[in-house]
């Protein structure tokens, strides 16, 4: 099924950012359905072809000051319409020398709106070693990423929300602030909170995206196949799901669970206890599955007390204390080191 069409008149509301926050998700879900499509141009009709080039070309020449009553040569149309595709689909970038607002949105200081030419820094971090490593972001929030997973947000937030797009997996511990949301752009979802955590899975080859929340609460919303806005609001041990092909988002209420996931946090004692035997107990309480590189890793004892640890903190103690390393994939984990004497 082809997305919708969009009035020409809304596109132009947004370049020139003179849209509602509604308006704005309308034609970003619609710049992200058009992904893979960039002949999209034709599945719309003629007179919707014609009315958004013509609309698209009078901006081209107005910004690059052109006289049309002079123009120095005829272009083929079918060139022509490579164009517009070319120029629709990198929405709010066609005009020389603007920001990738599609992205990310302009900053504020102070209430007002920044000069775009002197527009903060954004910040790119993706975790490609075999580690969960935990990236700290400007207002003091932690995102604890799995391998693969991205983040970008600029340098510093604004003054009176904050912004960032994210793509894996990973878990937040979002610091709270009623005076700026917080808010994470997954693809088509939006995922919105104050302060809380929230552990959000969002891999594009699995189809599916996923939020769970461990506490406060979460409003996720996605545009649906018709554009209409969907919305879910998570309590603790809630999730939701939105399905990448149907547009579809729901949210369920999780029964409690022998195995906890490795975002949620437990309290554990060992006391000399044989490696083998930790992980035995860690596999009882989390959804893992853990290996030895070394069988001789086995007789290596662990000490320690740890209370209301989720498995990446109580995995990296591990490490620390026994100086081994480890590697993950999915919730399979293998650690390496040399044996203990």
């Amino acid at each position: 099924m082809k997305p919708n069409g969009i009035p020409p008149a809304l596109l132009e509301k947004y370049l020139s950012g003179e849209c509602t926050d509604a308006e704005k998700e309308v034609v970003e879900a619609w710049y992200a359905s058009l992904q893979g499509e960039p002949r999209y141009l034709d599945h719309l009709p003629d007179a919707e072809q014609d009315e958004i080039r013509q609309g698209t070309f009078g901006n081209i020449r107005q910004e690059l000051g052109m006289v049309e009553e002079r123009p120095l040569r005829r272009l083929q149309l079918h060139w022509l319409a490579g164009i517009a595709a070319s120029v629709l689909i990198a929405v709010g970038v066609f005009l020389v020398g603007n920001l990738k607002s599609v992205q990310l949105p302009e900053m504020t200081i102070k209430g007002q709106r920044t000069d775009p030419s002197k527009a903060l820094p954004v910040t790119t971090f993706k975790n490609t070693g075999k580690q969960i490593v935990r990236h700290k972001l400007p207002d003091g929030s932690v995102v604890t990423m799995h391998p693969n997973a991205i983040i970008e947000y600029h340098t510093a937030f604004a003054t009176n929300k904050r912004f960032v797009i994210f793509s894996g997996e990973g878990f937040f511990d979002v610091t709270k602030d009623k005076t700026r949301p917080f808010n994470i752009k997954s693809g088509e979802m939006i995922i919105r909170v104050l302060g809380t955590s929230f552990n959000v899975k969002a891999i594009e080859s699995q189809k599916k995206f996923q939020v769970d929340v461990v506490t406060g609460s979460v409003q996720v919303t996605a545009a649906g196949k018709s554009f209409d806005r969907q919305e879910v609001v998570l309590k603790p041990q809630q999730q939701a799901l939105f399905e990448l092909d149907s547009k579809k988002l729901t949210s369920k209420t999780l029964p409690p669970q022998t195995k906890k996931e490795i975002y949620e946090p437990v309290t554990i004692v060992f006391e000399e206890t044989p490696l083998n035997q930790v992980i035995e107990q860690l596999e009882k309480r989390f959804n893992v599955s853990i290996s030895l590189a070394n069988p001789g890793l086995a007789r290596c004892g662990l000490t320690a007390n740890l209370e209301s640890q989720a498995f990446p903190s109580i995995l990296e103690m591990l490490c620390t204390s026994l100086e081994v390393t480890y590697t993950i994939s999915g919730n399979n984990i293998t650690i390496n080191g040399e044996p203990c004497e």
